[in-house]
């Protein structure tokens, strides 16, 4: 990977939120796309996210499905009913692997569906490549 690749057309640094109730892998997945050059806020709490979108205005939203005070999917149901096209890119963080359950993240509102543990490489292009989704879509 090399560093300070992740811009947008404009220059200006991708802006990422995470949301993850798994401290590890949310301090990893930070330190890893802030060393890409992204601008990265963190949250622990399903609670603290809608919060986290209005203050912080990321382009890509990587979220926890299954955090103890708020479901994820519940977030991104309210994310895309707030946002509408404006929404930030979302990305679900979850142990399911189902096809039944890629359903669900796709009905509540999320682009892609990441299966946990994953690989960090493939996280992060991911990433940059929703990052040039939601330039695209503005």
């Amino acid at each position: 990977m090399t560093a300070h690749t992740a811009t947008l057309p404009l220059g200006e640094p991708l802006r990422v939120l995470i949301a993850d109730d798994q401290r590890d892998l949310l301090m990893t997945a930070s330190i890893l796309l802030r060393s890409e050059g992204m601008v990265v806020e963190t949250v622990e709490r399903g609670g603290d996210v809608a919060p986290a979108v209005q203050s912080f205005n990321p382009d890509v939203v990587l979220l926890d499905i299954e955090m103890p005070d708020r479901s994820g999917l519940l977030v991104a149901v309210e994310l895309a009913q707030r946002y509408g096209e404006q929404c930030p890119v979302l990305i679900a963080l979850t142990g399911h692997k189902t096809e039944a359950a890629r359903r669900l993240t796709a009905k509540a509102g999320f682009s892609h569906h990441v299966t946990k543990p994953y690989d960090f490489d493939a996280l992060v292009s991911l990433v940059q490549s929703a990052g040039r989704q939601a330039e695209a879509s503005r």
